[in-house]
């Protein structure tokens, strides 16, 4: 007769039981001890619960952890998006003017807005150089008033104002001067507008001495003429260049020349600058602009931006 397991006996097998370690033999002896044992069968099934329990933990707990670390991405993905947009935002308000004439003229109609003597600009002629975009333009509302105005081109194909130099003047057919530094080099920009077909040549005019010192009886007037190819023109001269030309035009030594106003002259070369004076004006020139300082707020702020960018990102990635 076959000898029947006893409760402790079933108990210590339940775990292989369970795991499928035992015979078939064992397997029969300790099925039909749970049929008869209440006790036992109740152990068994905790057993089971308790191994369902453990194996479903690690699955939990995987799953929470990935949807951590998923949104921890997702969060240094956003800051990454959130921080570049802001950059980008900053820096087209800034550099938001296209080269359109009337987009230009609007600039500095904004830009002068602050001045003692405002413009409502028209533009005459723009010429780039280097990333830098000069302009030359008339005020519509005053017909002695001019200026040149500085662009600084940005990475966007547009650009913003940074500087506007008003200047009156007393002639009907207009040459003026106007200093700028591009890429820190020294240029004298002249702009000409409303030339009548007499003005062949106009004249850039130097104030030099014939000898060390400002003496007024050591003073003398030098031209370097350029040729009129057009009645209204935007060009520029190297600062360099020009002293070279104004060295090699005279044969005599002279000191302490520098450049002063401008001048006129027919086919004959005969000056007729006089001819064109209108009636006598005040002087309205007004030199102004943002310059480096504000310019550099721009890149500070963007920094600032990309800085606080940097810190949420690794904040976010970091375990």
């Amino acid at each position: 007769m076959k000898k029947e397991l006893t409760c402790s006996i079933v108990q210590d097998l339940l775990p292989n039981y369970i795991e499928k370690l035992t015979s078939d033999d064992t397997n029969i002896a300790i099925e039909e001890h749970l049929d008869t044992c209440e006790d036992c069968k109740e152990a068994y099934e905790q057993m089971v619960d308790d191994i369902d329990n453990i194996e479903k933990i690690p699955v939990i707990e995987l799953k929470f952890l990935k949807k951590v670390k998923r949104t921890r991405l997702l969060a240094a993905v956003l800051c990454v998006v959130l921080t570049l947009v802001l950059s980008c935002l900053i820096y087209v308000s800034e550099y938001k003017f296209t080269i359109n004439k009337s987009d230009l003229s609007a600039a500095i109609t904004e830009f002068t807005a602050s001045y003692k003597n405002p413009v409502d600009a028209y533009v005459l002629e723009t010429k780039e150089m280097d990333g830098v975009l000069i302009v030359s333009f008339k005020d519509q509302f005053n017909a002695d008033v001019y200026g040149i105005a500085e662009f600084l081109g940005g990475f966007n194909q547009r650009y913003r104002i940074v500087r506007a130099n008003i200047e009156s003047s007393d002639y009907s057919s207009v040459v003026q001067i106007y200093p700028v530094e591009i890429k820190d080099e020294q240029y004298i920009a002249v702009s000409g507008y409303n030339l009548s077909n007499e003005i062949m040549y106009y004249g850039l005019d130097y104030y030099t001495y014939s000898s060390p010192g400002y003496l007024s009886e050591d003073r003398a007037r030098k031209s370097i003429k350029f040729e009129v190819k057009n009645p209204q023109f935007l060009e520029f001269y190297h600062v360099e260049e020009l002293d070279s030309l104004l060295e090699n035009s005279v044969e005599e030594s002279f000191y302490n020349y520098h450049l002063v106003t401008t001048s006129m002259y027919d086919a004959d070369g005969m000056e007729i600058t006089e001819k064109y004076r209108n009636v006598e004006d005040d002087d309205l020139r007004v030199s102004s602009g943002s310059g480096k300082a504000e310019l550099f707020l721009i890149y500070v702020y963007i920094a600032i931006v990309m800085g606080l960018g940097i810190i949420f990102t690794r904040y976010f990635l970091t375990e």
